[in-house]
């Protein structure tokens, strides 16, 4: 099986290690992070490999490198994956829309690597982490499902969408586990809904 790598990119915040924990769930141990600050090598050493140094310094064989790139004109291909294939995600949080740094941070600094993109819409870092894997094993982009900016309804006054993709798999939506209860906590939001609650209403299964 390929290997994902995370280039780390971001403050290790609660949100980026939920991500993560996510991303680990789907890779165990395929999964290596770069750009790994001293002080934060001991918790991502839980989740997958760890190395110090960049991405775009550190000794890979870029020739077996693809980086997911939104801005790389082709797909990514089950057929383009070996099994010494080393694919490379941003560790980067999303915004409203593409705002350039995979190419900036990494893909202009890594000569002799593929890019490939993974569709034209915004995944988080383990939703592409995810899609990855999906391709990996076998399947195209196109047999991919995903649902584009989710709305929760929490209540009569209050919701949350996120501003990303979300992949599902069997129809059922492969939200990172906690991050609702995040958003409610950073919101104030005192009700207790569980992941598999809110997973049920995305589905339309129940009211909240």
């Amino acid at each position: 099986m390929a290997y994902l790598i995370i280039e780390h990119l971001e403050k290790l915040g609660e949100w980026v290690l939920l991500e993560y924990k996510h991303a680990s769930e789907w890779w165990g141990d395929k999964l290596i992070f770069t750009n790994v600050l001293p002080e934060e090598r001991g918790e991502l050493a839980k989740l997958g490999g760890v190395i110090s140094q960049s991405v775009t310094e550190f000794p890979f064989d870029r020739s077996k490198m693809i980086i997911l790139d939104p801005f790389a004109e082709e797909e990514l291909k089950p057929e383009d994956i070996k099994e010494d294939t080393i694919i490379v995600v941003g560790g980067i949080l999303g915004d409203f829309e593409f705002t350039g740094k995979t190419r900036k941070f990494i893909t202009s600094r890594i000569e002799g690597a593929k890019a490939r993109n993974i569709g034209k819409v915004q995944f988080s870092i383990d939703g592409s982490a995810i899609v990855a894997k999906l391709i990996a094993e076998g399947r195209r982009l196109e047999e991919i499902e995903y649902e584009e900016h989710p709305t929760i309804k929490l209540d009569e006054f209050s919701e949350i969408t996120l501003h990303y993709a979300v992949p599902k798999l069997e129809g059922k939506l492969l939200l990172t586990p906690g991050l609702i209860e995040l958003q409610k906590k950073e919101l104030g939001y005192e009700e207790d809904i569980s992941d598999d609650e809110l997973i049920e209403f995305f589905e339309g299964k129940r009211e909240l």
